[in-house]
């Protein structure tokens, strides 16, 4: 009967060492799950503010391109009253000026451009130091 009661002392022992190697990895795996959980809830908080960062670039990017538009506008309504308009006339009477004459030299080799272009000297070249 001892070596019986050994055995079940054995035994007893055992099942208790088993128990408690099960409780602490259960006591484990718990902690890791509330860690896991607390990630988890960290990460939605990040994807929730990311969505909102998101939203407010959208928003920005509508403004800007609004401003833009209404700067482009305002640019081409006024730009008549610019420095640039004045300076782009007399560009282009030059241009212009120049292309005739250049078609003329092309198109009739006979017509002696040279006297054109004294009779019609090109416009005062005032403004166009840019250039």
């Amino acid at each position: 009967m001892t070596k019986q009661l050994d055995n079940a002392n054995a035994a007893q022992k055992v099942a208790a060492e088993a128990l408690e190697a099960a409780n602490t990895e259960k006591k484990r795996l718990l902690e890791e799950a509330k860690s896991r959980e607390e990630e988890v809830l960290s990460l939605r908080k990040e994807l929730a503010d990311a969505g909102k960062a998101k939203q407010e670039a959208e928003e920005g990017k509508k403004e800007v391109e609004a401003r833009l538009a209404n700067a482009e506008a305002d640019f081409v309504a006024n730009f008549h009253n610019t420095e640039a308009y004045s300076n782009f006339s007399d560009y282009f009477a030059r241009v212009g000026h120049q292309e005739v004459l250049t078609a003329l030299r092309n198109d009739h080799p006979d017509v002696d451009v040279k006297d054109l272009e004294a009779r019609f000297p090109p416009p005062d070249a005032e403004g166009d130091e840019d250039s």
